[in-house]
């Protein structure tokens, strides 16, 4: 009996304990939002302002921006003047749903695209992680080594130097 006892109430701790752990999905919606924004991005399209709660924040290496409106023009700027053939390469994709109820997707990837002024092949390692409330991203951090962006930034600030 006491043998019976034991078990009950060590089946009851872990019952108990499986509601309170996290869980990682890759195939879930939120991770296939995050891989649809880069498809997205890949094809310098940026209506998708339905994925983002509009005072979201971002904190790209060690910038700050408030707001979803002040988060898009940078993206679309590679495209518009900074780079062409922009791609988005082996995207991997997760989403940790933690016991204490926080959701963020995490997204590795190697970015690479054409100098548009320069003409130099650029390929950068990325990470972002994105968290989310009510199905909304509310915070955006960004990782990635911003020489390339430096670069190509310098050659066209010189380039329109050079036309006045």
């Amino acid at each position: 009996m006491k043998n019976l006892i034991l078990m009950i109430f060590c089946m009851s701790l872990l019952g108990c304990a499986e509601n309170n752990q996290s869980v990682i999905k890759t195939d879930d919606e939120l991770s296939s939002n995050i891989k649809y924004l880069m498809e997205k991005y890949e094809k310098n399209e940026f209506d998708v302002s339905e994925l983002y709660a509009d005072d979201m924040v971002s904190r790209i290496n060690n910038i700050e921006l408030q707001g979803y409106d002040n988060l898009m023009p940078g993206f679309k700027a590679h495209h518009d003047f900074l780079y062409e053939n922009i791609k988005i390469n082996d995207l991997y994709v997760h989403t940790n749903y933690f016991a204490d109820g926080e959701i963020w997707s995490n997204a590795w990837f190697t970015w690479t695209g054409t100098g548009k002024t320069t003409g130099e092949e650029y390929s950068n390692r990325g990470h972002f992680d994105y968290r989310w409330e009510d199905g909304k991203i509310v915070e955006l951090l960004a990782y990635y080594s911003e020489s390339a962006e430096n670069n190509e930034i310098a050659a066209y600030t010189a380039s329109l130097a050079e036309e006045e």
